[in-house]
C-alpha cells in the first residue's frame, strides 16, 4: 500500500516522481504582445454605464495620459475590483497608489460589497494607501508628467467617484509608513488584502511586504503587480518575492500567477494559510 509522506509542506506519494514546474517559456499558454505596442488604455464600452458614478470617473482616469502604462489596463483593474467582490475583503492596503487607477477599482468593489465608509472593526471597509507621493515623469510610453500636487490630485480624483471617503492616504516610503501605521491596522481586525505595486526593486519589494506580514491575516492575501520582468521594463522585486516568497516571508503561503491583458505585466496572488 502506498504510503502518504508530509515533505517540505506537501503531501507526496513515496515512489512517485519528483515533479518540478516548467519553465515559463515552455508553457503552452503564456500571452506575449504581437501586435503595435499600444499608446494610450482603451476603456471597453461595455463599462461605460453613465448612471454608475464610480465607472464613469475610472473612464476619465484613463482617458488622461499620465495614467499610461503604468496604472492597471481596464482588464487587469476589472479582474482586482472582481477580486475583491468575491473575498470581501474588510481592510485593505495598497502600496503604490500612483494615479489612484488600482485604487478606485478595489474601493468601488468595497462600495458594491454593502460596506458603509468608516472603521473595519465596526463593520464598515476601509482602505489605506501608501505612496511617496512624489512627482511622475516621463518614460517610455508616457511623454507627460506630473511633478507636484498627486497627493491632492488623487484626492480629487477619489471624491469626484464619491469614494473618498474610503480611502486614507499615507505619504511617505511606503514600508516606514506601514510600520508606524501597524497597531492602527491591528486594532482594526488586521489586512485581508494587500495590493504591493510600489517600489520594485527587489530590496523595496522585499521591504514591503515584510512590512505588511506582521498585520495581515492568517487566510489574507497579497497581490503583487508586474511580475514578468521580460514583459514590464526589468521590474525584478515582485519576481523575487514568488520565486522566493518562503525565503524571503515569515509566514506560509500559496501562489499563482495572473496574466495581463493587453500588456502582460503579470500579477502574482498569494494566499496565507500559516
Amino acid at each position: 500500500m502506498l504510503r502518504q509522506l508530509l515533505r517540505k509542506g506537501a503531501v507526496e506519494v513515496e515512489g512517485a516522481p519528483e515533479r518540478s514546474p516548467l519553465p515559463r517559456e515552455r508553457l503552452g499558454h503564456y500571452p506575449r504582445l504581437h501586435t503595435a505596442h499600444p499608446t494610450r488604455w482603451e476603456f471597453p464600452a461595455y463599462l461605460d454605464n453613465p448612471g454608475c458614478q464610480w465607472l464613469q470617473a475610472i473612464k476619465a482616469l484613463y482617458a488622461e495620459p499620465i495614467t499610461f502604462p503604468a496604472s492597471l489596463s481596464p482588464e487587469a483593474g476589472l479582474m482586482l475590483h472582481g477580486l475583491i467582490r468575491n473575498l470581501q475583503p474588510r481592510l485593505v492596503i495598497e502600496v503604490g497608489t500612483f494615479c489612484s487607477v488600482s485604487t478606485h477599482w478595489m474601493v468601488s468593489a468595497l462600495l458594491e460589497n454593502g460596506y458603509a465608509p468608516g472603521r473595519a472593526s465596526e463593520g464598515g471597509a476601509e482602505i489605506h494607501c501608501f505612496d511617496d507621493f512624489g512627482p511622475i515623469r516621463k518614460g517610455p510610453w508616457r511623454d507627460v508628467e506630473m511633478l507636484k500636487g498627486r497627493e491632492g490630485w488623487v484626492s480629487d480624483r477619489l471624491t469626484r467617484a464619491g469614494l473618498r471617503e474610503y480611502v486614507t492616504l499615507h505619504p511617505g516610503n511606503s514600508s516606514d509608513r506601514i510600520a508606524a501605521t501597524r497597531d492602527r491596522l491591528g486594532e482594526l481586525g488586521g489586512v485581508d488584502f494587500a495590493f504591493i505595486d510600489g517600489d520594485h526593486t527587489i530590496p523595496g519589494a522585499v521591504a514591503d511586504l515584510r512590512a505588511v506580514e506582521p498585520v495581515l491575516n492568517t487566510g489574507g492575501y497579497v497581490l503583487l503587480h508586474d511580475t514578468f520582468p521580460d514583459q514590464c521594463g526589468e521590474h525584478l522585486g515582485p519576481r523575487h518575492i514568488l520565486d522566493h516568497v518562503h525565503e524571503v516571508a515569515g509566514g506560509l503561503y500559496e501562489q499563482v500567477e495572473l496574466y495581463l491583458s493587453p500588456l502582460n505585466y503579470g500579477m502574482g496572488l498569494l494566499r496565507r494559510v500559516g
